[in-house]
């Protein structure tokens, strides 16, 4: 399962700015986030299997991710849900993207899945499991697995809440370095895992700021524990220089 924290306008200089784990098998590490053109430009790593993604955002600020989530009854021939993604952060607007999501998750062609969906204004996660429900997040710290929103029932969630709500922050960058250090947490319970075939295989880390010039986006392409992130902000800015988010959708 992935994990992601989400620090909703927690500091001023960056209302949103999210740290994300992919979890998944060694051979399906994924490949690095880069821009793919197209009518809505997007910066995201690529699933080198199903061509979708697990994180992205688009030249509007829209931000789109996924983890998944046990679901009883599947679909004899699933969409990939990396698929979906993209489709939704072809969107213009997060408001398109919830609206898009709750859409095709109603459809039954997907295996369970949490999506967050967000920008600078609004945080919303859509659980699909064997039932769907849109949750919208308050300001203030969140995570998501694969169970429900801030689950107490999940360890990891648990720690990586109490670990970030021990921190106070004042900027973005401290927002970071502080995700950056829980990305790759080992110690029990683990938020950086490691098994014989699978395990967390690479981390990402997302400051949205008033505009895509003042972000910031970094990568480990590997295990956050062991791989320095790299700073991919010059990609952020490439996604629509100078021009500002959308004040509204």
């Amino acid at each position: 399962m992935c994990l992601l924290a989400i620090m909703n306008r927690v500091v001023a200089d960056a209302p949103l700015v999210v740290g994300a784990n992919r979890e998944e098998s060694y051979a399906r590490g994924g490949e690095p986030p880069r821009i793919l053109d197209g009518p809505t430009r997007i910066l995201c790593g690529t699933d080198p299997q199903a061509g979708g993604t697990w994180f992205g955002v688009n030249q509007h600020g829209v931000l789109a991710a996924i983890t998944n989530r046990l679901k009883s009854a599947l679909p004899t021939q699933p969409r990939s849900r990396g698929m979906l993604v993209r489709d939704l952060l072809a969107c213009a607007s997060a408001a398109d993207a919830l609206n898009l999501a709750c859409r095709e998750l109603s459809s039954n062609r997907y295996a369970g899945c949490n999506v967050v969906i967000a920008d600078i204004h609004r945080v919303e996660v859509v659980q699909a499991g064997d039932w769907l429900r849109v949750r919208p997040l308050t300001p203030g710290i969140h995570v998501v697995t694969n169970h429900d929103v801030n689950s107490a029932s999940d360890p990891r969630t648990r720690h990586a809440i109490d670990w970030l709500e021990r921190h106070s922050f004042r900027t973005a960058d401290e927002c970071l370095l502080a995700l950056a250090e829980l990305c790759g947490r080992t110690e029990p319970p683990p938020i950086c895992l490691r098994g014989d075939d699978r395990g967390t295989v690479s981390s990402t880390l997302l400051a949205l700021a008033p505009t895509l010039l003042r972000g910031r986006f970094l990568h480990a392409q590997g295990p956050p524990d062991r791989t320095p992130f790299a700073d991919l902000s010059h990609l952020l800015r490439q996604l629509a220089p100078g021009k500002p988010l959308p004040i509204d959708h």
